[in-house]
């Protein structure tokens, strides 16, 4: 890491170079606490090779096991046959959900918060009633239309 004072037009400033790509043509560089990826003006990136082909070997009858399970993405509950699906409306991140299963809403009331887009967007309920199903947790990652709870 390289730290160089700058002043520029009477504006001092404090930067640091922290990691320069040899592979390509980016840097990582700190200005005043504030950190930036940096294209190198003038720089070349390698030039990439072209791949090799290989002949694949051939089978020897054995199978490969891994030794700790592969992770998956637990499935999302299937939503309820009644009621009014809250369906998200863009994509995003679940922030906080406000209810559970049991509660009573009404119409208006705020049910989860959303971040999308680097915003907090309240989800609120359309109709009031009692919350059926709560289908995603805080911090799920959620699609437009991915239905979030019922409401009967």
């Amino acid at each position: 890491m390289k730290k160089y004072s700058l002043t520029i037009n009477g504006n001092s400033y404090e930067v640091k170079i922290d990691d320069i790509n040899e592979a390509s043509t980016l840097a990582h560089v700190t200005v005043n606490g504030t950190k930036y990826d940096v294209e190198i003006a003038g720089g070349k990136a390698p030039v990439a090779k072209k791949p090799q082909v290989t002949a694949a070997p051939e089978a020897t009858g054995l199978s490969v096991t891994p030794k700790t399970p592969i992770a998956t993405k637990p499935a999302a509950a299937a939503p309820a046959a009644g009621g009014l699906k809250v369906a998200c409306p863009l994509p995003g991140t679940v922030l906080s959900i406000n209810v559970k299963e049991g509660d009573t809403v009404a119409a208006g009331q705020t049910l989860l918060v959303l971040e999308a887009m680097k915003m907090e967007n309240n989800i609120d309920a359309e109709r009031g009633g009692v919350v059926k199903q709560v289908l995603v947790q805080a911090g799920a990652t959620v699609m437009e239309g991915d239905v979030l709870l019922v409401i009967e």
